[in-house]
């Protein structure tokens, strides 16, 4: 994609841009025609390795770690973190999940308690640099699980809907100027950063709730996101960035997909090993 972000204050994390784009390339062209249940969902996860690999970004954790940021949870209980990429001045977590069904609300809800019981250990490789946290889907999310993740601050990456990161990075480049987007990119580059939110900073926004001043985020405007901007606007941008180049996803996997083990419903296991 030609654009480029121009605009110096608002931005996202760099990083987050970069997996969010990259993980939306990888559920939307990655083959697993030859997998199918619980080898489908490791091989998944070991194409998303083979992305960060590709992108030279660190992960700390993968599938069957019991830390996050090598620090154990508050309550003791082990939970598993399938990926963990850090730099010096951000945590992203993700979970991956291609299921043969749509994803529900106790997924997400799952992921989100992991954090908050990772978080309330107080240990400082996780708290003194923000948490962003990515649910990476092969397949459809329920609108119950959309909804859950813009509560908490979760980026949700599926196949068919352009993620909120995404639509971020074009309001902020010369693709506003196009005459679909231009009346909502200046609203998008100005609430997107409060959606896709820190685990922190949802947990600091938690005392004013209970005190009755605020919510974290009001369902209307939850719902104006989903159907408004990440639905209704989302597809009029994929539309025109098919318009000015019909291989704009392709390209942005082709930068990463030779790092993709190549699997077989025999050698999936035994890729992840190496």
């Amino acid at each position: 994609m030609d654009f480029f972000v121009t605009r110096s204050s608002g931005r996202l994390h760099p990083a987050l841009y970069d997996v969010i784009s990259g993980s939306f390339a990888l559920t939307r062209l990655w083959d697993c025609e030859t997998l199918s249940g619980p080898e489908r969902g490791r091989a998944f996860e070991g194409a998303f390795y083979g992305f960060c690999e590709g992108r030279g970004l660190r992960l700390t954790e993968r599938a069957g770690s019991r830390t996050l940021c090598g620090s154990v949870s508050a309550s003791g209980l082990r939970h598993e973190s399938d990926a963990v990429i850090v730099l010096p001045d951000i945590i992203i977590h993700v979970e991956t999940k291609h299921l043969g069904h749509e994803v529900s609300k106790n997924d997400l809800m799952i992921f989100n308690q992991k954090g908050l019981d990772f978080m309330m250990s107080g240990a400082t490789p996780l708290t003194a640099r923000p948490l962003y946290r990515v649910f990476l889907s092969g397949g459809p999310l329920s609108p119950e699980a959309r909804r859950f993740a813009l509560l908490w601050g979760i980026v949700a990456v599926e196949p068919d809907v352009l993620p909120l990161p995404v639509l971020h990075w074009l309001a902020g480049s010369s693709f506003a100027e196009h005459p679909g987007f231009r009346h909502s990119a200046e609203r998008i580059w100005r609430d997107v950063p409060v959606l896709v939110a820190s685990l922190q900073e949802r947990i600091r926004r938690l005392p004013s709730c209970l005190e009755g001043h605020l919510e974290t985020l009001s369902r209307s405007r939850i719902e104006r996101y989903l159907e408004d901007v990440q639905m209704a606007c989302g597809d009029r941008c994929w539309r025109e960035l098919d318009y000015i180049d019909p291989f704009w996803l392709e390209n942005i996997y082709s930068e990463f997909s030779r790092h993709l083990p190549r699997l077989t419903k025999m050698n999936w296991s035994s890729a992840l090993v190496e």
